[in-house]
């Protein structure tokens, strides 16, 4: 057997440093394409969460009016006769202001809900139907005799919150389309940011009242007198989750935490298919005004807290 000359070996070098450059080139070619799957995979699933949030904030929002202009129609006798001998109304004017109530409710909730589910909706349509509900919202109390109920009237001013961040995100909406209308958003920004934090000041309302009076979470007042442990955690999460909101810091995931600890404690609070049929339709009531409170969580956690937010100041600050 003849040795093997020089360049026969030199031959074999190369061709064994060229398999193992090119094994190399793929393995970094794969990790490459391995880290840019899951980078792309964060702003993919971040996306389909807003737009998850998008539809169930508007949807959970629309619920509670939904069910009251359900409740006017199967419960007409007992409204009337509540128009007439408690708030002392003519007949007439009784059916006028709950088949209005009952109108206002239903069409509004309905153009609201179309506008969050189909993406060619008219959305300054959707904006004066939230705008109508806004304003219901605020005639309720008058309508119901519930000015000296400071439950009902936190719970009111949380909702017209919600139903603020609502027209805050259709004008948003509205003005990133060609040819936006008139009902697009402010001129100014400034004025955009307010109306974006006077509905995030007011969605805190309802829970700095359960905290603190709340006959749900047993209220601080009550710990006083017998101290508990799970009413305690429940009051310190909800003024935590609040105060954060209302500053606007870490403003997401505390809306989104507490959209879905309301939720939960929805189903514990008012569990209205079990209850007796003298607290079931109390209840009802409670447990879908509840669910649009989420949703206007949602709705904030979704479109941020806007411009007057420490979050917003941080971030300009670190920049």
């Amino acid at each position: 057997v003849q040795p093997q000359s020089p360049t026969i070996h030199a031959t074999m070098m190369l061709g064994l440093f060229a398999v193992f450059k090119t094994a190399v080139a793929t393995a970094e070619a794969a990790s490459m394409d391995l880290e840019g799957a899951l980078i792309s995979r964060v702003p993919s699933g971040r996306r389909r969460r807003q737009e998850f949030l998008e539809a169930a904030g508007p949807t959970l929002l629309v619920l509670t009016f939904l069910e009251d202009s359900l409740r006017v129609v199967q419960q007409w006798e007992g409204q009337m006769a509540f128009m007439q001998s408690t708030m002392h109304l003519g007949y007439y004017l009784g059916a006028t202001l709950l088949f209005l109530s009952m109108l206002v409710q239903t069409v509004g909730s309905l153009v609201v809900l179309h506008a969050a589910l189909v993406p060619s909706a008219k959305l300054g349509l959707a904006k004066r139907a939230t705008w109508s509900l806004l304003a219901f919202t605020i005639v309720q109390p008058f309508m119901y005799g519930e000015l000296t109920n400071i439950d009902f009237l936190c719970r009111s001013l949380t909702l017209s919150g919600g139903l603020l961040l609502c027209t805050f995100a259709q004008s948003k909406q509205l003005a990133s389309r060609p040819r936006a209308s008139q009902w697009g958003l402010p001129q100014s920004n400034f004025a955009a940011d307010k109306l974006q934090l006077f509905g995030r000041l007011m969605l805190t309302l309802l829970f700095f009242f359960e905290a603190l009076a709340g006959s749900n979470s047993g209220g601080l007042h009550s710990l006083i007198e017998a101290p508990r442990l799970l009413p305690a955690v429940t009051a310190v999460a909800l003024i935590a989750a609040a105060v954060l909101i209302a500053v606007g810091f870490k403003t997401e995931w505390s809306a989104l935490l507490l959209a879905g600890g309301l939720v939960l404690l929805d189903l514990f609070w008012y569990p209205f298919w079990s209850a007796p049929s003298y607290r079931a339709d109390h209840m009802r009531y409670y447990f879908f005004q509840t669910l649009s409170v989420a949703g206007g969580l949602m709705l904030l956690a979704v479109h941020g807290p806007g411009a007057i937010a420490l979050e917003k100041r941080a971030a300009e600050k670190d920049f």
